[in-house]
Formats: C-alpha cells, sequence, structure tokens
C-alpha cells in the first residue's frame, strides 16, 4: 500500500510540474533548447527513503583475460566525437522506432550518423534524462556498455517534416505525447545509434540461469563464455547501483552480432530512491559472487562531487540530470555492494570473488 501512494504521489507530482511550467511558458535557450522543457527533466524528486541500506547474512579458477576498452570510447570512437555528432549535426530524416510504450525516434543526420531521441514525454515511465545519466555513471565506473547520451533540443519541425512514411500515420500519437514548449521546441536525449544490435537471449529463464550459474562460485565457466560472464556480472552491479528494474522485462539485453558485447540500453526507469535497490536488482545482487577486480576498484568513484563534475563536463546542469535525492541513492547503493562484495571476499577469498579483471 505504502508503494502504491509513493506512485500516486510520484505521478501526481510530474504531471504538476509539467502543468506548472508549460503554464509559465518561459522559453530560455541552453544548446538551442528551452528551459521550460528542460526544467521538465527535474523529475521525481519525491521523498527520501530514510532507512539505511540492510545488511545481510553471507550464506578455483584463476582470473580470465578480458578484453577491455579504454573508458570514455564507445566501439572504438571517442565519446567526445559521438556526442558532437549527436548534438550539433542537422537532422535529415527521423522515423519512429516501434515497439515499447515511450515515443523514441531514430534521427539521421547529414553526415551520415545516427541517434536515438527520447523527447520530453507524457509516458512518464520513460524519463530521458535517466539515460545521460545512466551514461555518466557507467564511464565513472570504468565501463563503456552505454552508448554515449546528452540532451539536444528540436522543433516540431525538425521531428515531423523528415518523417518517414511508415511513421506518418503515427503522427496524431507522436504530437498526443510529446511535450512541446510554445515555441514550438522540444527537449529530449539524444544518443548514438549502434549500427547493429541482436538480442542476447540472456533475459529468457535459460539465458537467466546461465548467467546465474556464471556468478556463483564453484562452478566452471567454459572458455568461450568468459568474457560475457565477466560483462553480465558489471551489468548486475551497474543495473543495482542504477536502481533499473526493467532489465528482464523483456528485449532489454541486447548485444553485438558477433556476441563479444553486451550493451547496457534502456536505461529510463532507472534511478529511484531507495537505498537498497528494488527487489528484482537486489536478488540479482546478492546472488551473485563473482565480480570484476576493476570494477570493484572504482566503486568508491561514486561520490556525490565526482557524478555532479562528471555530469558538469558537457555543460549540464546536475541537478537537472539527476536530482540531488537520486545521487544520495546512488551513493548508497554503491555502498551497497560493496559492503556484499566485502562479505563475499571474507567468506570466500579473494581470488574466487573478484574473478575477472
Amino acid at each position: 500500500m505504502l508503494s502504491v501512494m509513493r506512485l500516486g504521489r510520484y505521478i501526481a507530482m510530474e504531471i504538476l510540474v509539467v502543468l506548472t511550467v508549460f503554464g509559465l511558458g518561459g522559453v530560455g535557450i541552453v544548446r538551442g533548447g528551452s528551459g521550460a522543457v528542460a526544467h521538465f527533466w527535474a523529475l521525481q524528486r519525491g521523498i527520501d527513503d530514510a532507512r539505511a541500506p540492510r545488511r545481510f547474512p553471507l550464506t578455483e579458477v584463476p582470473s580470465a583475460n578480458i578484453r577491455t576498452e579504454p573508458s570514455g570510447t564507445f566501439l572504438g570512437m571517442s565519446d567526445e566525437l559521438l556526442l558532437a555528432r549527436v548534438v550539433d549535426q542537422p537532422v535529415v530524416a527521423t522515423k519512429l522506432n516501434r515497439g515499447g510504450s515511450s515515443i523514441s525516434f531514430r534521427l539521421e543526420f547529414a553526415d551520415g550518423s545516427r541517434a536515438a531521441f527520447k523527447p520530453a514525454q507524457t509516458n512518464l515511465q520513460s524519463i530521458p534524462r535517466k539515460e545521460v545519466a545512466a551514461y555518466r555513471i557507467n564511464r565513472l565506473l570504468g565501463l563503456n556498455a552505454v552508448p554515449p547520451a546528452i540532451p539536444r533540443s528540436l522543433t516540431r519541425d525538425e521531428l515531423l517534416a523528415n518523417l518517414h512514411p511508415e511513421s506518418r500515420p503515427m503522427v496524431p500519437r507522436i504530437l498526443a505525447e510529446t511535450i512541446f514548449d510554445r515555441a514550438g521546441r522540444t527537449v529530449g536525449m539524444a544518443q548514438y545509434w549502434i549500427p547493429k544490435i541482436v538480442d542476447s537471449g540472456l533475459d529468457s529463464i535459460e539465458g537467466q540461469t546461465r548467467s546465474s550459474a556464471w556468478l556463483t562460485i564453484g562452478n566452471d565457466i567454459r572458455p568461450t563464455d568468459r568474457e560475457m560472464a565477466a560483462q553480465v556480472s558489471n551489468l548486475v552491479v551497474f543495473d543495482f547501483i542504477t536502481d533499473n528494474p526493467d532489465r528482464y522485462s523483456g528485449g532489454n539485453m541486447k548485444m553485438s552480432p558477433d556476441g563479444d558485447k553486451l550493451y547496457f540500453m534502456d536505461n529510463t526507469m532507472a534511478f529511484y530512491l531507495r537505498p537498497d535497490g528494488s527487489e528484482n536488482t537486489r536478488k540479482n545482487l546478492l546472488r551473485s559472487q563473482r565480480f570484476s577486480r576493476s570494477l570493484y576498484e572504482k566503486l568508491d568513484r561514486l561520490t556525490p562531487s565526482a557524478i555532479r563534475s562528471s555530469i558538469s563536463e558537457s555543460g549540464l546542469d546536475p541537478e537537472v540530470v539527476l536530482t540531488a535525492a537520486e545521487t544520495r541513492a546512488v551513493v548508497a547503493r554503491q555502498q551497497f555492494v560493496k559492503r556484499h562484495i566485502d562479505g563475499l571476499i571474507a567468506h570466500h577469498g579473494e581470488p574466487l570473488v573478484l574473478l575477472f579483471p
């Protein structure tokens, strides 16, 4: 009942913010965008959960040489290059992405590159700013599994003038659910478009059983599975820290066609205020016993000042991308992860727990 009441307060609050902001109709240009719509991103402030993170009782193989990529790059390209493309390139074509309950576009730019774009919208289960926050947290942890993401503003004409013919029947829905200010501009999240992705199958029952075995001490991991096992372990930690309960809802575990790289996509339902995470993310973390040494050593990077600084690097207002309450919850969950891993190390020994590089 308490969770239902909180959800009701949350939805009422978000609607109130939208009505208030757009009723005022103030327009301030930031990176070509509307201050009114950008303010819409400052949502889900809610009430802090005062509960302290709980401590849980904690009920072989040498480390593998997992291939790594320097943080600050994605698919071998610098984040800065990809961000410059998705935020500055002129849009020449748009297409509404199929599937899902939220509004999401594929943008094509004049230089031939592409981006996913989620505008400010009435679908409160999809809050674009959270993808930007997830990207920044991912890099702070030394990972490169979230495609670079940054706020971008677009006009109604930019979205609709060159809309793909297949998407034109959806114009009424686009206009009804996308939030534009009085100048006809929306602010959303632009994210580098991965050229080719396939389902990993790891969110199926069989896939979850297999990956759970990978992360359990005492089970063998085939050499061909070792790299993917390390990435799944990182994803478990990342999803708990960002509190993303939507990972296993279906279709949210994509990878490269060659099966080498797991992408941590679709993070717009994350960053709730629970210091001990959601039931699903906590369950996945607590049943995992094998982790990356590098990720473990970087957990302490997640401090409030470091998170704010990382977001500020692109000239963004940290409080707009991730609220102070959400930041505190991230830090609390990071500390929860560290306690869990430290407990495992005390019980099983470091070599068995920090199995991956």
